[in-house]
């Protein structure tokens, strides 16, 4: 049974048992927390998003090349494709969602076997002017491949700029297009 305090310390100990605004206050404390944390979320998911859509553009560009320069008299393409190559290629590269800004590097090619040792990783064997007879020393039966590769780049923007973690991590995002023309 409760007991029941009276004189003048009665108001001090009334104020210690109440306990009304207290899940204000607790609410008030985890909404912070649980805003900072769908703040990385989704900026977390943009990041992944953007870097997926930078990988699309770069195959995106050297299939372009590849269409449009696979026909055996317009090998080796970044010679005998037209002067307005590298421009089909960006603008292949910007079709994807966040396109209007992606880069690419210039297209580079050359002849490349494929490396059984090293888990079939593609190495080259010959640049532009010579174009070996075969794969050795990787394959003395297999025949090089000419393959067209470009670097693109966007500027990561994050949505949430100075807020979340990922937005310390640099803007700039890479990624590598390769393609096999002939």
């Amino acid at each position: 049974m409760a007991r029941e305090v009276r004189g003048r310390n009665a108001g001090i100990f009334r104020l210690l048992r109440d306990r009304s605004g207290a899940v204000a206050a607790e609410t008030a404390l985890v909404s912070g927390f649980l805003a900072l944390l769908i703040v990385q979320v989704l900026d977390f998911g943009w990041f992944v998003y953007c870097s997926v859509q930078v990988r699309m553009a770069a195959q995106a560009a050297v299939a372009r090349a590849a269409t449009a320069c696979s026909e055996d008299t317009l090998l080796p393409a970044t010679v005998n494709c037209g002067a307005d190559l590298k421009a089909k290629m960006e603008a292949a590269a910007n079709e994807v969602s966040i396109g209007g800004t992606i880069t690419i590097s210039e297209p580079d090619e050359g002849y490349f076997c494929h490396d059984p040792g090293d888990n079939n990783a593609l190495v080259e064997v010959g640049d532009l002017s010579t174009k070996p007879a075969d794969c050795t020393p990787y394959s003395a039966t297999a025949i090089p491949a000419d393959f067209v590769y470009v670097t693109a780049t966007y500027t990561f923007n994050p949505i949430f700029p100075g807020v979340s973690a990922i937005s310390y991590m640099g803007g700039a995002m890479t990624a590598d297009g390769w393609m096999r023309v002939g």
